[in-house]
């Protein structure tokens, strides 16, 4: 019975688990404009025929992250006009990343009880963790589908594996560069000239065309990500900036830690490893990309993984006993050390919906179709409309956020709504907008006869344009 259907069995329920963390945040209203209400809208405009316009970025939707794929998932829509139903399939489609991992280890070690300790541990993994408690992202499809590109290979199943690397492709630019490293993995562990060539060649080509011309024509300015830094840095900055500031050392860390450290014993797989290392750590200067939270090292769970088997495969098929105590001790002591966010499913103020039933109720005052200028964590509830803007867009202050680019919205939107509880400032606001800025700001379109005060209920505030100018 556990032979045959153990994996479906752990799919489902870490697929469950995820969904309900997920989705119990976003009802918390812990989801964001950015970046579940950004790719919220652009879906649903795709699925609705509206104009394929990203309000929030002001700008086409491929002005910012070259996205195709993700539109794919428009019919959702079309079963069930809520967001929930995205992070529902983001949840099991995730999960359904162990499938390929499984028949890997299967395949390689002929153990199905191994491979589904190894299943176990690419679900548990922390970066996958905390890229399902952070919105919704491309990377937790390419995540998937990395997954499959390993097992395709592997079979030689070259249509449908062409064909997951074309969707891989359309899912985030910098997928290119590792689709470059993974064309050189191909070339140093099976010695596939032919394809790890092409593979890698076109991904470099199709990336510098993407972020030199497609990008910034769409976006109407220079790509936002380009990592300008890079001109004045030297070998040495480079070696001190890859290993400081310490955070990306845990990261380095809890990644192999979480396979007990068994990727290490094979090295054609740390090509793929060092071009996320490498783009993230060297190649930009935004933090959140170092952390152990947020969703960018979720990529790496496949990767790991896939190590991780060969390493098994080659160095402890006599020992597989000590193979499962470092994959599990491993997995034990990420979970025990860096806290990850599913850590919080025990705690029963997770389930605390309380605090926003004062910002149901004044965001249920706005109809459906109107313009809206909102706060970070009220954006996400009310994504399905073609004028949504993210209200601390520069109203005060011009100068780009560390995050994304700061653009000074031009539509005069006809409801303003922001919660303002002070607990939930610093993080709801983006840490360069303050609670008093907002107020001060709403104070002077009151002034001026711009707006008026719609409704107010405790800490979450509604202000209506006065004219249809």
């Amino acid at each position: 019975m556990i032979k045959k259907y153990g994996i479906w069995l752990l799919i489902f329920i870490f697929g469950c688990v995820y969904s309900l963390y997920s989705i119990t945040r976003h009802l918390r209203f812990d989801s964001f404009i950015f970046d579940l209400g950004v790719y919220d809208q652009i879906i649903w405009l795709f699925g609705h025929g509206k104009p394929f316009f990203s309000s929030i970025l002001e700008a086409h939707p491929w002005g910012d992250h070259f996205t195709p794929t993700i539109l794919l998932l428009a019919p959702l829509y079309w079963i069930w006009d809520n967001v929930i139903i995205l992070l529902l399939f983001q949840a099991f489609f995730t999960a359904f990343g162990a499938y390929p991992i499984y028949l890997l280890a299967k395949k390689k070690i002929k153990d199905y009880r191994l491979a589904l300790v190894i299943a176990f541990v690419y679900l548990s993994f922390y970066g996958i963790q905390n890229m399902i408690a952070f919105d919704f992202h491309p990377i937790a499809l390419a995540t998937t589908l990395l997954a499959w590109l390993f097992w395709l290979y592997e079979e030689k199943k070259w249509p449908c594996f062409w064909l997951i690397l074309l969707l891989f492709w359309g899912l985030q630019e910098n997928f290119f560069l590792l689709s470059a490293a993974f064309g050189a993995f191909l070339i140093l562990r099976y010695r596939d000239f032919k394809r790890g060539a092409l593979i890698s060649s076109l991904s470099i080509v199709f990336f510098v065309l993407l972020i030199l011309v497609i990008i910034p024509r769409l976006g109407q300015a220079p790509f936002t990500y380009l990592p300008t830094h890079l001109k004045s840095l030297t070998p040495l900055g480079a070696v001190k900036m890859f290993f400081y500031p310490y955070s990306k050392v845990r990261v380095m860390a809890a990644s192999f830690l979480s396979f007990g450290f068994l990727p290490l014993f094979t090295p054609a797989s740390l090509i793929m490893l060092l071009e996320e290392f490498l783009q993230r750590f060297v190649g930009s200067p935004i933090s959140t990309r170092w952390n152990l939270g947020f969703q960018y090292n979720a990529i790496l769970a496949p990767v790991l993984a896939f190590a991780a088997i060969e390493a098994i495969q080659k160095k402890f098929l006599k020992k597989k006993i000590i193979a499962v105590c470092l994959l599990l001790g491993g997995t034990l002591l990420v979970q025990a050390f860096t806290s990850p966010a599913f850590n919080m499913l025990h705690k029963k103020e997770f389930y605390d919906f309380t605090k926003n039933k004062d910002s149901r109720a004044i965001l249920a005052l706005i109809p459906p179709t109107a313009s809206v200028a909102t706060t970070n964590n009220l954006g996400a509830q009310i994504a399905h409309r073609e004028k949504l803007i993210f209200l601390a867009n520069c109203h005060d202050n011009p100068q780009p956020w560390l995050i994304d680019t700061r653009r000074c919205y031009k539509l005069k939107p006809e409801y303003l709504v922001a919660d303002l509880n002070p607990a939930n400032s610093p993080v709801y606001l983006f840490p360069d907008i303050s609670r008093e800025s907002i107020l001060k700001y709403f104070d002077y379109l009151q002034k001026s006869g711009e707006y008026i005060l719609f409704k107010k209920q405790n800490d979450v505030w509604l202000l209506k344009r006065t004219s249809n100018d």
